[in-house]
């Protein structure tokens, strides 16, 4: 396995909770708890995900800082949101839990997309095998 393969695994797992999330906006019904599970879920991976960007900084900066400010962006709006709803501001919560969700998802697709393609010809079965080992996959 590669630390892309891995990381896609994720990314299927984190677009099905986007899914549940675009189906409760649509509906109006269960917004709330929607964008906590995705959002959570969204952190975790983006924990999991650093070490790859660091390694990914080596080859192409650019890229890994602006993945990493998308990462950050999306988790921005899930506290914007939550600040929102304990204030009642179901307006502004709405917008929220869709900019969430549109920054999350433009980020699975161009990490798929671009990124994953990029990291699979730069890095090297070593480096590959680290990051693996460092979420305590053997390669």
């Amino acid at each position: 396995m590669t630390i892309t393969a891995f990381l896609r695994q994720e990314h299927t797992i984190l677009e099905e909770r986007l899914d549940a999330l675009a189906a409760a906006i649509g509906g109006g019904h269960g917004i709330a708890e929607s964008l906590a599970l995705a959002a959570e879920l969204a952190r975790e991976h983006y924990q999991r995900e650093q070490p790859f960007l660091d390694r990914l900084a080596l080859y192409e900066p650019a890229v890994s800082a602006k993945l990493i400010a998308q990462h950050e962006e999306a988790s921005e709006m899930a506290v914007r949101f939550e600040e929102a709803l304990a204030a009642g501001q179901t307006r502004d919560m709405l917008a929220l839990a869709r900019r969430f969700h549109a920054i999350a998802q433009h980020n699975i697709i161009e990490e798929e997309r671009d990124v994953f393609p990029l990291a699979d010809r730069c890095f090297t079965e070593p480096e590959q095998a680290q990051l693996l080992a460092a979420l305590g996959i053997r390669a």
